[in-house]
C-alpha cells in the first residue's frame, strides 16, 4: 500500500509540473505575440514555432503514407532530409546575424533645416 501512495504522489507532482509549464508557455506566447514584429526574440520564436510545426507535420504525414508501397519510401527518405535542411537553416540563421539593422532615420525636410527659429 505504501508503494502505491508513493507512485500516486509522483504522478500528482508530475501533473502539477506539466500544468505549471503549460501556464508559463501560454504566458510566454502572449507576451511574445504583443512584441513588435522587428523584435529579435519574436522573430526567433516565430521561426522556431514554424520548425516545430513542420516537424510535427512530417510525423503526421508519415503514418498514413506507410501502407502505400512507393510513397512510403519517398516519405522515409524525403521527410527527414527536408526537416534536417529546414532546421539547419534555422541554426544557420542564428549563427549569423540575421536581424536586420535598424531603419535609417527619416530625412528632415528642407524647410525645417532652413527655418530654424
Amino acid at each position: 500500500m505504501d508503494a502505491l501512495s508513493s507512485i500516486e504522489a509522483i504522478i500528482r507532482d508530475l501533473l502539477i509540473f506539466v500544468v505549471a509549464m503549460t501556464a508559463l508557455l501560454i504566458a510566454l506566447l502572449v507576451i511574445v505575440s504583443r512584441m513588435p514584429d522587428d523584435n529579435p526574440l519574436k522573430r526567433i520564436l516565430v521561426a522556431l514555432s514554424y520548425r516545430v510545426g513542420a516537424t510535427a507535420a512530417a510525423g503526421l504525414i508519415a503514418a498514413p503514407a506507410m501502407p502505400i508501397p512507393g510513397l512510403d519510401a519517398v516519405v522515409d527518405i524525403g521527410a527527414p532530409l527536408l526537416i534536417l535542411w529546414y532546421w539547419w537553416t534555422f541554426f544557420r540563421g542564428l549563427r549569423t546575424n540575421s536581424v536586420p539593422a535598424a531603419p535609417a532615420p527619416k530625412p528632415r525636410s528642407v524647410e525645417r533645416l532652413v527655418n530654424r527659429d
